[in-house]
């Protein structure tokens, strides 16, 4: 079996030196790639998740793109855990008609610390090769469980001072075809991300040049409706898309521009509107709410 090994970096890519400072190291990728077997090693882009740009997704796939070329069974891509879900989410979209299964792994601790989860995390991503499933997938370890194998556009990013995982529904990776011939060279700052708290103050918002706007819902996929609407309105001119639960309460009912998104992630919906944006998709809406390659739960 053919592997080859994308480094990006992350604490799975890390040493820990002498003053307990966390930083890149050559000999963290030859382990990693000793752990997995792979055939060959691409390494030439390394970055601390937390610092990931839009413009450093696009050179994460273009590494991933050469490693295509040499006609792997598999790819291991090593990541860190802080962007994990949204780097997770962008090459799931810009891979949806990949052949063979492309898996990112991302530990809680360098190699080097006997308890760190990437150990197990790897392992895994390798014997999940084997099954020469297709598409994107995240293999990640949470404490006390077994590792788990996700689908990489329904993960949902982990909390501060923890380091669990979690991802919607089952991992069934389909080409719907949407993307298809699209660009995913994304540009910056195209669509304003929303997370709620009590108290919030919808007017220190400042939506100008954007061209959406991604409100995430509390747990229960609700908002506080009448200032949710409220700057709506104000902000008719642009699409607000709104991540949403089955369940349907009582006064959530919003103005026109609203797009209620069932069964997607946050940080699937903002790639996705990005990539519609840079495709200068006419109806985003539309587009928002078809399945590109599974990362809508159908409910």
């Amino acid at each position: 079996m053919k592997i080859c090994l994308v480094a990006t970096g992350g604490t799975i890519g890390s040493r820990e030196d002498t003053d307990g400072v966390i930083k890149f190291s050559d000999a963290a990728t030859e382990q990693i790639a000793d752990i997995v077997e792979a055939d060959s090693v691409f390494d030439e882009f390394k970055i601390h998740s937390e610092r990931m740009k839009i413009s450093d997704l696009s050179k994460i796939r273009k590494i991933v793109e050469r490693a295509l070329k040499t006609k792997p069974d598999g790819i291991i891509v090593s990541h860190g855990t802080d962007t994990l879900a949204y780097s997770s989410a962008y090459l799931a979209y810009a891979f949806c008609n990949v052949k063979i299964p492309i898996v990112i792994c991302s530990a809680d601790q360098p190699l080097t610390k006997r308890d760190s989860n990437g150990f197990d995390v790897l392992r895994s991503a390798k014997m999940f090769l084997r099954s020469g499933k297709a598409g994107v997938y995240v293999a990640y370890k949470n404490p006390d469980y077994a590792p788990r194998i996700h689908h990489a556009a329904r993960l949902l990013p982990a909390h501060l001072h923890e380091y669990f995982y979690n991802s919607i529904g089952d991992s069934v990776f389909c080409d719907t075809g949407l993307l298809r011939g699209m660009d995913f060279d994304l540009q910056e700052h195209k669509v304003l991300c929303i997370t709620p708290y009590v108290g919030m103050d919808y007017s220190s918002f400042d939506v100008k040049g954007y061209s959406a706007v991604v409100q995430c819902a509390y747990h229960s996929g609700t908002v506080n409706t009448s200032d949710f609407n409220e700057f709506a309105s104000r902000n008719s001119n642009i699409p607000i898309f709104l991540t949403t639960g089955k369940s349907r309460y009582d006064g959530q009912v919003f103005v026109d521009n609203v797009v209620p998104c069932q069964g997607i992630t946050q940080s699937a919906l903002y790639i996705k509107l990005l990539v519609g944006l840079k495709n200068n998709v006419k109806d985003l809406a539309s587009f928002a709410l078809k399945n590109a390659c599974g990362e809508i739960v159908v409910q």
